[in-house]
């Protein structure tokens, strides 16, 4: 095994190169795994475009499988030969949140693909400390690499709809028809949401909505979304909404297709600085709950895999380009683009 190999640098705002970096050692404590499947997420973009924080020096990508192919004397977790994919919250296991089951909640935690290095290289090392809490996981038989690296985001979404509190028979509004609404309607539908109403500018990604479970299709750049959203409910509301874009209009556009006593979550992250004008007796005298969601617990994480595993969610549609790591940068271009949905690169595409 080479003592080089490629990965995708994260060097700071619109800096980000594809260059040759020393492959990991594996110690006593730690092992190597062999990338196959890495996903781009909007999160990787707003680091490139300096919208968010992560480390300089770090390579990027948090989304991925991979097959263990080194493992140090004293690691038991897992073995060469395991197929694997990454929780990548590395938390300290220590403070309150931790102690409460919310690691991706905690106040010293470190990301993978942000402060720590990722999945968008040939190798990666799964340290010590993220095999004693236990953040390496191993896929699911069936299930294929390119499917397992979508763990994360679809955690992500069990994640929004626990917190928002959906119930079955309820009417939903998911906001963004990207790939994370694709997977909230999708999901929303397997957990027994009455209707399902999206909102999304884009004809081709709405389209692909209905065929996730969209019962009601909604193009805001023609169409109203509270008085869609109110046609469809009898004049009631929304019972919930998701909001899925980091466009602050956008969000309070949605507190007005919700029901009085409705909840809205703000799934999506905003660029930094922020701000929304909000008719506060809105929420006050309508008693609107205004909740967020970001991250995945482990647990959650877990369970995505299972989803996918036992086929009660297929994300494979999803996947729409495919690089080797050679072309790594080509899959930012088309995600910048929005162009298809999910792109993924796959280390030993060649």
């Amino acid at each position: 095994m080479r003592d080089e190999m490629l990965a995708m640098v994260f060097h700071g705002a619109n800096d980000l190169r594809l260059e040759p970096v020393p492959r990991p050692h594996v110690d006593a404590g730690s092992a190597l795994v062999k990338v196959e499947a890495a996903a781009v997420c909007a999160s990787d973009i707003r680091i490139y475009k300096g919208d968010k924080a992560a480390k300089a020096g770090t390579i990027l990508g948090h989304e991925l499988a991979a097959v263990v192919v080194e493992a140090g004397k004293d690691v038991s977790a897992v073995q060469v030969g395991d197929r694997v994919t990454m929780y990548p919250v590395i938390a300290c296991g220590r403070c309150f949140y931790c102690q409460h089951g919310y690691r991706n909640m905690c106040i010293a935690r470190r990301t993978l693909g942000y402060e720590y290095d990722g999945g968008f290289a040939e190798y990666m090392l799964a340290t010590r400390e993220v095999l004693e809490l236990g953040n390496l996981v191993k896929v699911p038989p069936g299930l294929s690499a390119e499917e397992a690296a979508l763990a994360e985001p679809l955690a992500c979404c069990i994640n929004g709809l626990q917190v928002l509190g959906l119930q079955p028979g309820e009417t939903i509004v998911i906001v963004g028809a990207g790939p994370m609404g694709l997977m909230l309607t999708k999901l929303a539908r397997i957990s027994g949401a009455g209707r399902i109403i999206v909102s999304e500018p884009n004809e081709q990604r709405l389209e692909v909505a209905g065929q996730m479970g969209a019962d009601v299709k909604v193009n805001p750049t023609r169409e109203d979304l509270p008085l869609k959203v109110k046609e469809a409910t009898d004049g009631l509301g929304a019972d919930a909404a998701v909001v899925t874009v980091g466009v602050p209009g956008v969000a309070w556009e949605t507190l007005k297709a919700v029901r009085r006593m409705g909840r809205v979550n703000l799934f999506a992250g905003f660029p930094r600085g922020s701000e929304a004008k909000v008719d506060l007796n809105l929420v006050h005298y309508g008693m609107v709950t205004v909740t967020a969601s970001q991250s995945t617990t482990l647990t959650q994480f877990q369970r995505a895999l299972t989803l996918m595993a036992t086929g009660k969610i297929d994300l494979k549609p999803l996947i729409t380009h495919r690089f080797p790591l050679t072309q790594g940068p080509l899959a930012f271009e088309k995600k910048i683009a929005l162009e298809g949905l999910k792109p993924e690169i796959l280390p030993g595409l060649r």
